[in-house]
């Protein structure tokens, strides 16, 4: 079973994009910085757009929207950036869900578990065979039950 991405997900991709390619003009039209003409309101802009940047990167690119391949007892991750992890489905001690709300509606996030730690992570708001994949994931894996959700845990997760 392979993982498919919602349109949602494509719509990350473009941001990021957008904002990367924004950020080199904004850089390369602004170089060498005149640190006198500063004002406040740059520097809280750029750390806003900085901290958004590395959030769609490092958060959602690399460790949520990823194709997901499940066959033959064997777990294969690929993100984005085009990093690819293989493990077998014994390795896993089981998988955990949790519910983020946003305004768009209730999202299931599945986790899957090794040494209590999140190694893969899916979501039902970026993969539209969501419902599929845990059914599958359900019958190879033991349920380790909900968690709360996070977001200074998930925050933690995007540096590791």
């Amino acid at each position: 079973m392979k993982s498919k991405l919602k349109l949602r997900a494509f719509l990350i991709i473009f941001l990021t994009i957008f904002l990367t390619t924004v950020l080199i003009y904004i850089l390369s039209d602004n170089l060498p910085i005149k640190f006198e003409d500063i004002r406040w309101f740059d520097v809280y802009m750029s750390i806003l757009f900085f901290f958004t940047w590395t959030w769609l990167v490092f958060g959602e690119l690399r460790t949520q929207i990823i194709e997901l391949t499940i066959q033959n007892n064997q777990v294969t991750k690929k993100n984005l950036l085009g990093l690819k992890r293989e493990f077998k489905i014994k390795e896993f001690e089981g998988y955990q869900t949790s519910l983020i709300s946003s305004r768009s509606g209730r999202f299931e996030y599945l986790y899957f578990i090794k040494d209590d730690k999140k190694i893969i992570k899916i979501s039902e708001a970026y993969h539209k065979n969501y419902s599929e994949l845990k059914k599958t994931i359900s019958t190879e894996l033991k349920d380790l039950g909900d968690i709360q959700f996070s977001y200074i845990d998930e925050f933690k997760e995007i540096f590791k």
